[in-house]
């Protein structure tokens, strides 16, 4: 890991590929799905930041969202699973974090 400065450019481009394996449109589609799964009110308080073995990240920006969703994250995992497919979404972990 570099310190220091770092182009915004590289920071957009290391996010993205942690999103899609490097790919925009896997990082792009990701956020389409959340936000159909999510629902258009919900989505515009979080964000899909990771997909890590599985487990998809979402940063929701309170607590009280962070608990509404909680309540609803049976259902949007259900649907993401459609969207996205049964082995890429396995879970959902909700944290409360920048947006």
């Amino acid at each position: 890991m570099k310190n220091g400065p770092v182009a915004i450019s590289q920071a957009v481009e290391a996010v993205l590929r942690g999103l899609g394996s490097g790919k925009v449109p896997q990082a792009d589609s990701l956020s389409k799905a959340w936000a159909k799964s999510a629902g258009g009110n919900s989505a515009k308080h979080t964000r899909p930041v990771d997909i890590k073995d599985g487990v998809l990240i979402v940063h929701v920006d309170s607590s009280g969202w962070l608990h509404q969703l909680t309540m609803e994250k049976m259902k949007i995992l259900s649907q993401m699973r459609k969207e996205m497919g049964m082995d890429v979404i396995k879970d959902i972990k909700l944290r409360i974090g920048e947006i």
